[in-house]
């Protein structure tokens, strides 16, 4: 491991640093969008004890986002769940993601995992 010896060479790091979570980023990204089907989001919203590899490894990358842009469930006072994501800057608390409520956890759930796959397609 190299000695940070100037704000030069911490720049540098950072740089490279950068450089190879975009290159991993692309090359997942580029993965999960060959394996995306219809038959993983069936069984994500199955919600299966074991899922297969492509959907476990599809609810990794989901996980391992930056902040900003995971989402969470919020149970509302009427019973009903909600979708939110944080803003990632302290002092902001986090919003909704629609207007959209579901009836149950399991739905909020799978919406959830919908907009996250929306994320990964840009659609």
């Amino acid at each position: 491991m190299a000695t940070v010896t100037s704000d030069n060479t911490l720049t540098e790091r950072r740089d490279q640093d950068s450089y190879v979570r975009d290159h991993f980023d692309r090359t997942t990204r580029r993965y999960l969008l060959s394996i995306l089907s219809d038959s993983i989001i069936a069984e994500h919203r199955r919600y299966p004890a074991h899922p297969s590899e492509p959907l476990a490894r599809l609810l990794a990358w989901c996980q391992r986002r930056p902040i900003e842009e995971q989402y969470a469930i919020k149970k509302e006072s009427d019973g009903t769940f909600r979708i939110i994501f944080f803003s990632g800057l302290r002092g902001r608390g986090p919003t909704y993601a629609g207007e959209e409520r579901f009836a149950t956890f399991e739905e909020a759930r799978h919406g959830a995992f919908l907009r996250h796959i929306k994320d990964l397609t840009g659609r």
